[in-house]
């Protein structure tokens, strides 16, 4: 029997020089940007940025969604840059191990990613989200490319950005993994509620009652 790897890794190219130039300021943001910000910031024509941004979110550099609605009109897209993913995860088990020293593997990438979710609750933030939409968005971000049972019980993982390091090193990264969906969710979850390399081609989060039914 063929060994289950779990999901593929998101790979996408590297961004050109105009391209380049963009998600820098993106980078430098702390906070979802309008495309007319972006003008302003930048000095280019909307509909230059727009092809740009475009070209950006295909290649998963960026994340888009509806800005709060502040008037009459369909809500603009606002952006925000996604993190270069072994960074992000670089960072997370830096932050477990700063707050938890001594302590296992898992403790430690747990503890870390919990953080991580968190910092991404409060940038992706938008009023009247239920927890479950909160998720989904986190878990889109960061390039998971998240998909959902009808039921909402569960969400199907079908991309890793972080593939390679799981393989290897699944109780500390796949640890990582639970606490960002318990930092992005704000509650605690059973250890098993992340199955690693569920499926062919994925993994499985099961959702508590509490966050499907909402």
């Amino acid at each position: 029997m063929e060994k289950n790897e779990g999901p593929p890794p998101a790979i996408s190219p590297g961004p050109t020089g105009a391209q380049g130039r963009v998600l820098a300021v993106l980078v430098r943001r702390e906070a979802p940007t309008t495309l007319a910000e972006l003008a302003a910031l930048t000095g280019l024509h909307e509909n230059t940025l727009r092809g740009h941004l475009d070209a950006l979110h295909r290649a998963s550099h960026v994340s888009r969604f509806r800005a709060r609605p502040t008037g009459r009109g369909r809500p603009a897209w606002s952006y925000v840059a996604r993190e270069a993913p072994y960074a992000a995860l670089a960072q997370a088990l830096a932050r477990g191990l700063e707050t938890n020293p001594g302590a296992s593997a898992r403790e430690t990438g747990e503890s870390g990613g919990r953080v991580w979710g968190e910092q991404l609750r409060a940038l992706l933030d938008k009023d009247h989200e239920t927890p479950h939409e909160r998720l989904m968005r986190a878990l889109e971000h960061v390039g998971f490319g998240p998909e959902s049972s009808p039921d909402q019980a569960s969400v199907r993982l079908t991309q890793c950005p972080f593939i390679d390091a799981a393989r290897a090193h699944p109780e500390a990264v796949c640890s990582v993994h639970l606490g960002l969906i318990e930092g992005a969710l704000g509650e605690s979850l059973d250890p098993t509620a992340l199955q690693p390399f569920a499926e062919p081609g994925a993994c499985l989060v099961r959702l508590p009652a509490s966050v499907s039914t909402q």
